[in-house]
């Protein structure tokens, strides 16, 4: 049995390239059949792949004697010759702070140490023993709660590690059921841990595997067979709709994030859509919350051409023909009106005012022109509502020249209006500028850079 489940461990690594450039692979352990058996298997072909191996245990505080579950398995390491390294965290006081469930705090800290670990021990990838149930189980999980066709391709052989993109993860044994590790474990003469809590049917999985599959069994006995046959093909279909979400690319990253031209993000289907937004909320070091009515949400917006939809600590905003993916922006700070050295540099809020006879030699950012005969001081203010500006020959509303010139409302909440006594001379901000028509030669150049901190 054990040669052969080998053989099949060996077959999906190498069709999937898991192993690929890797040195040393951190196996999380939990005593259990599987992930006992991952660490065996692992262990037995670390010379075909040229690793070494480590392992890896989690206390997450739960039972009574979890503490014992550590001390096995950090011995059963130590029995094999293999370092052992090991944790613990009170899962259930993070959760109730959080007000989160269990199951996901759980993960997510087992998964926060583990990549700790990685990067600690130098490991290039993190291996867990999730097997084809553990598959059949998430897909079903998936379908329940409305994942698309992303969610319905289960657990992947080859991904990062949730909450840190830069580690690899693999899953060895995801063509392996709990039979074989079983057996692979009683081959080895181990007696792996029985964890209590996996008949507890407060746990949505437990509830899953314990009555949802059992029931569904009396319909169609291959049930998990199909399962995760649904979630190969999940899988194939979704290739191409990755490789549409690659395609588009914003054409800035920043301070405010990610900013797309419209039209090409507009043509994505919803599936490529929710990739790229958590795609650039990594970038910018944010966790997203992708679900089908946000994106549906989102759909909306991007049809109209304005609206924004937050997708948990992300926003999506689209505006004037661009769409912008990043944190959540706080409002403009009120800009209490400066009156402006004439030359020299003033301070106006959050800005830098320079003003000068000549043209700035080498410009740090846009900058307006000001004509000859203004009215009284010149001064930097916000923009106001009706405000006018001579522009193009045209008397113009601000509001309306904003949005004909397709100046995002990210960029107006920044802009400054440079003005005299009674009218606006010119609309300045970090990435866009409009002076107002003057008559002949320009007698001053006004440019806004951001004040030091």
């Amino acid at each position: 049995m054990s040669l052969r489940v080998t053989r099949q461990v060996a077959a999906l690594a190498t069709r999937e390239r898991m192993f690929r450039r890797v040195n040393k692979v951190l196996v999380a352990v939990s005593g259990g059949a599987d992930s006992v058996a991952c660490l065996l298997i692992l262990n037995g072909l670390r010379e075909r792949f040229g690793f070494e191996v480590e392992a890896c245990h989690f206390d997450h505080k739960l039972r009574p004697d979890s503490a014992s579950d550590r001390e096995w398995v950090a011995a059963l390491c130590a029995s094999l010759g293999i370092e052992c390294i090991t944790g613990e965290g009170e899962v259930a006081a993070v959760a109730a702070q959080q007000r989160a469930g269990i199951e996901e705090t759980a993960r997510t800290m087992r998964y926060q140490f583990l990549a700790f670990v990685a990067g600690k021990q130098g490991a290039d990838c993190i291996a867990t023993g999730h097997t084809a149930d553990d598959q059949a189980e998430t897909v079903l999980m998936r379908i329940v709660r409305g994942a698309g066709v992303r969610g319905i391709r289960g657990m992947l052989p080859v991904s990062s590690v949730p909450g840190a993109a830069g580690v690899r993860l693999v899953r060895p044994l995801l063509t392996t059921d709990r039979p074989e590790t079983e057996a692979v474990c009683a081959e080895a003469g181990i007696t792996p841990l029985v964890d209590s809590s996996n008949e507890d049917r407060s746990f949505t999985r437990n509830r899953v595997r314990l009555d949802v599959l059992d029931s569904l069994k009396t319909l169609n006995p291959a049930v998990g067979d199909a399962l995760r046959g649904l979630a190969e093909s999940a899988r194939q279909a979704f290739d191409p709709i990755e490789k549409r979400s690659m395609e588009v690319q914003p054409l800035d990253r920043g301070a405010l994030g990610s900013i797309f031209d419209l039209a090409p993000f507009r043509a994505l289907p919803n599936e490529a859509v929710g990739l790229v937004v958590e795609r650039e909320a990594t970038f910018s070091q944010l966790r997203p919350e992708t679900n089908r009515t946000r994106i549906e949400n989102l759909r909306s917006a991007l049809a109209r051409g304005s609206g924004g939809v937050m997708f948990g600590d992300t926003v999506v905003d689209v505006s004037c023909g661009r769409v912008r993916i990043g944190p959540r922006l706080d409002p403009a700070e009120p800009l209490a009106a400066a009156i402006l050295n004439v030359p020299g540099l003033t301070r106006a809020g959050p800005w830098l005012v320079r003003a000068g006879t000549a043209e700035p030699a080498s410009p740090g950012g846009p900058v307006v022109t000001v004509g000859a005969g203004t009215r009284g001081a010149l001064r930097a203010r916000q923009v106001a509502a009706g405000d006018r500006i001579r522009y193009h020959g045209l008397d113009r509303k601000v509001s309306d020249l904003l949005v004909n010139e397709k100046v995002p409302l990210w960029d107006r909440r920044e802009l400054v209006a440079i003005a005299d006594a009674d009218r606006v001379l010119g609309l300045i901000g970090p990435r866009t500028s409009f002076s107002a028509d003057t008559e002949g030669e320009p007698a001053l150049w006004v440019q806004v850079t951001p004040a030091p901190a």
